[in-house]
């Protein structure tokens, strides 16, 4: 949402049905969300963290699942601010799409697609 790399959309897959998928952001290589251009990111920032949690009803077996979503601080230096609070968040927070936080000056949008395939 800003910096040099405003606009551009950066797509993970879901993890499957029960599982969770971590998202590493920070300013070193080899994290999913590198924002190297950003001296106020520390090498490893935060994680988004992406919990895939079973719809079934009692005794049920489902392919469907809930996505919940977490943005956790990594004791960074600079602190991960999110929407407008004025003050960094401590540990992990929930989040969801559309929400915004920020970054050492970069700001970030979760946006999850609704998508599912189905077989009627």
């Amino acid at each position: 949402m800003s910096g040099p790399l405003d606009g551009k959309v950066l797509r993970f897959t879901q993890p499957p049905v029960g599982t969770v998928r971590v998202i590493a952001i920070g300013r070193r290589g080899g994290c999913d969300v590198e924002i190297d251009f950003d001296n106020q990111v520390s090498r490893l920032h935060a994680y988004i963290v992406c919990d895939s949690v079973p719809v079934t009803g009692e005794g049920e077996q489902s392919s469907l699942a809930m996505l919940s979503f977490w943005l956790e601080d990594l004791e960074s230096r600079n602190g991960t601010y999110l929407l407008h609070q004025p003050q960094p968040i401590q540990g992990r927070v929930s989040i969801q799409a559309g929400d915004m936080f920020r970054i050492g000056r970069t700001w970030i949008r979760l946006d999850v697609p609704f998508s599912f395939d189905s077989t009627f």
